[in-house]
C-alpha cells in the first residue's frame, strides 16, 4: 500500500500477462460468434508470444484519460474452460449476444452481418477471456456505442476482474454515462496533458468539495468535475488544478464518499456476468515447436477460408491479369513458327514482359492485406502467437491463389505464341509469383500504409528489373 502524501518517481511495473482491446473492432468477416471462439480455442491452444516480438507492431499510446475497473472482492483465479458448446453458449450470454444471432457472421461494408455493438463485444469476450490477462489494456471501449451496449461491455469488464483480485483493467473513457460510472473503482482525471485528480473515485466528490466545487444537487458528478476542469465553465474562483490534488491530499484523510453514485446503484443494481476462461486451465504440456505447430494450422485454415469467403479479391486479379495476357499473346502470336534474328529479341522481350510485369503487378494485393494486418497486430500484442508464425501462414496459404494465376498466364501465352516446355515456363512463373507475393505479405507487416507499402514495393521490384538477365549491362 502507496502513501498518498508521499511522491513517487520511478517506472510502474505491472505483474502477470498484459493484452490490450483496441479503439477499433477488427474482426474476419466470415466467422460467427461461434466459429470464432471456436478459431480462438485452437488459436490459443499455446503459450504466448515472447514480449519482444510485439516490438514490430506496437503502436503509440492513447492521450486520453484513463482510469480502472477493478474487482473489489478476493476471489481465487478461477473460471471452468470452454471446452464445449455449452461453455461457448455461456460466454455469448454473459457477452450479451442473443442465440438468434450466434450463426449471424461478422459481416462488412459489403455483406450486412453483426452490428457494431455486437462486434465490440465479440471483439471484447475474444480478447478477455480466451487470455485471461491479469492487466487489459482497453482503449475508448464504448467509443461509437449506445449507452445500453456501453453498460453491457462495461458490466463484462467488471465481471473480468471480479474472478481474480489480482487483475485489473486499465480503461480510457471520455464521457461515459452515469451507470458505466459507478462501475469505476479508480480514475485518474486528466486536464490539458496533467493529472488533475488520482484516486478512488468515492474519493472525488471530497476533493472537488475541499476547493469549493461541490456538485450541484440533480447534477450528474462527472459533467460537473469535467466543467470543473475545463475552460467553458471557469468564473471568478478559478482553482490551480496542478496543485490542488496535492493541497487536498495533505489536508484531507476521510473519505467523504460519492452518495449520489451509491444511490443509483440501489435504485438501479448492475448485472455483473460471470466471465468464463478458455486459458485459465489450458496449461499444455505440448512443447513449444509443437504449438507454434498448431497455430500455424490454426492460422492456415484462416488463411484458405477467407480466400474461399472472399473470392472476388482473386476475381479481380484474375480479371486485371487476362486481358493484358491476351494483348501479348495477340503481339506475339505463333512466335516458335520464326526462326529470324528478329524472333530471338522478341522471345526475350515476351520473357522480360512476363517475369516482369505479373510480378509488379503484385503490389495490387497490398490493400486487401491491410485489414489482415490489423488483426494480426492486435493477435500478436496479446501474445496470441509470433509474428513470424502468421507470416509463414499466410504465405502458404496465397498459394492456391498464384497457381490459379500462374495456370492461368500460361494456358493463354503458350496456347497463343506456341512456346516449348510450358510447364518449365509454368514453374518458374509459379515461384516468380510467389516469391514476389511473400514480399509483399511481409511488407504488409511492417509498414502502416499500404500506399507507403506500394511505394516500397514498387522500387524494389523496379530495382530487380534490370538484374534479371535480359538486359545487357557493361560489367
Amino acid at each position: 500500500q502507496m502513501d498518498k502524501n508521499v511522491t513517487y518517481d520511478g517506472k510502474v511495473n505491472l505483474p502477470g500477462s498484459k493484452s490490450y482491446f483496441a479503439q477499433e473492432t477488427h474482426l474476419h468477416r466470415f466467422y460467427t460468434p461461434r466459429t470464432y471462439i471456436k478459431h480462438y480455442q485452437r488459436l490459443m491452444g499455446g503459450r504466448g508470444a515472447p514480449e519482444g516480438c510485439c516490438k514490430l507492431l506496437r503502436g503509440k499510446p492513447s492521450n486520453n484519460a484513463p482510469s480502472t475497473v477493478g474487482g473489489n472482492r478476493k476471489l481465487r483465479r478461477s473460471g471452468s474452460a470452454i471446452n464445449d458448446d455449452e461453455g461457448i453458449e455461456r460466454l455469448l450470454d454473459a457477452l450479451r449476444i442473443d442465440v438468434d444471432r450466434r450463426d449471424t457472421i461478422v459481416g462488412d461494408m459489403f455483406k450486412k452481418g453483426l452490428n457494431p455493438g455486437e462486434q465490440r463485444r465479440l471483439d471484447l469476450g475474444l480478447t478477455v477471456s480466451l487470455r485471461a490477462p491479469d492487466t487489459l489494456f482497453c482503449e475508448s471501449p464504448d467509443l461509437g456505442l449506445d449507452s445500453e451496449t456501453s453498460l453491457n461491455v462495461m458490466e463484462f469488464l467488471k465481471g473480468y476482474v471480479a474472478k481474480d483480485s489480482n487483475r485489473r483493467v486499465i480503461v480510457t473513457l471520455d464521457r461515459p454515462s452515469l451507470f458505466v460510472w459507478n462501475l469505476v473503482d479508480n480514475v485518474i482525471l486528466l486536464s490539458k496533458g496533467r493529472v488533475v485528480y488520482e484516486g478512488p473515485r468515492f474519493d472525488m466528490e471530497s476533493f472537488f468539495a475541499y476547493h469549493g466545487k461541490p456538485t450541484p444537487k440533480r447534477f450528474s458528478p462527472l459533467e460537473h468535475y469535467i466543467a470543473c476542469v475545463s475552460n467553458f465553465r471557469s468564473d471568478n474562483n478559478a482553482v490551480n488544478w496542478e496543485s490542488a490534488l496535492k493541497q487536498w491530499q495533505e489536508k484531507v484523510d476521510e473519505d467523504e464518499g460519492d452518495y449520489l453514485a451509491d444511490d443509483i446503484e440501489t435504485c438501479f443494481p448492475s448485472a455483473i456476468p460471470e466471465v468464463l476462461l478458455i486459458s485459465a486451465n489450458n496449461e499444455t504440456t505440448v512443447p513449444s515447436f509443437g504449438k507454434s505447430w498448431l497455430k500455424f494450422l490454426a492460422l492456415l485454415q484462416r488463411s484458405i477460408l477467407d480466400a474461399l469467403k472472399n473470392p472476388g479479391i482473386l476475381g479481380l486479379r484474375i480479371l486485371m491479369y487476362t486481358p493484358f495476357t491476351l494483348f501479348l499473346g495477340l503481339l506475339f502470336y505463333n512466335l516458335q513458327d520464326d526462326e529470324s534474328y528478329e524472333s530471338v529479341n522478341s522471345r526475350a522481350a515476351l520473357l522480360f514482359y512476363s517475369s516482369s510485369f505479373y510480378i509488379f503487378m503484385v503490389v495490387a494485393v497490398l490493400p486487401f492485406l491491410a485489414k489482415e494486418r490489423l488483426i494480426c497486430r492486435k493477435e500478436v500484442l496479446n501474445g496470441c502467437y509470433h509474428p513470424i508464425t502468421h507470416h509463414f501462414a499466410v504465405s502458404v496459404g496465397s498459394i492456391p491463389n498464384v497457381v490459379i494465376l500462374s495456370f492461368i498466364i500460361t494456358l493463354i501465352l503458350v496456347g497463343m505464341v506456341k512456346l516449348h516446355n510450358p510447364v518449365q515456363f509454368f514453374l518458374i512463373l509459379l515461384l516468380a509469383l510467389w516469391n514476389a507475393e511473400t514480399y509483399a505479405i511481409l511488407l504488409s507487416t511492417c509498414v502502416t500504409n499500404y500506399i507507403l507499402g506500394i511505394i516500397i514495393l514498387a522500387g524494389m521490384f523496379g530495382l530487380a528489373m534490370p538484374l534479371e538477365g535480359f538486359m545487357l549491362v557493361p560489367s
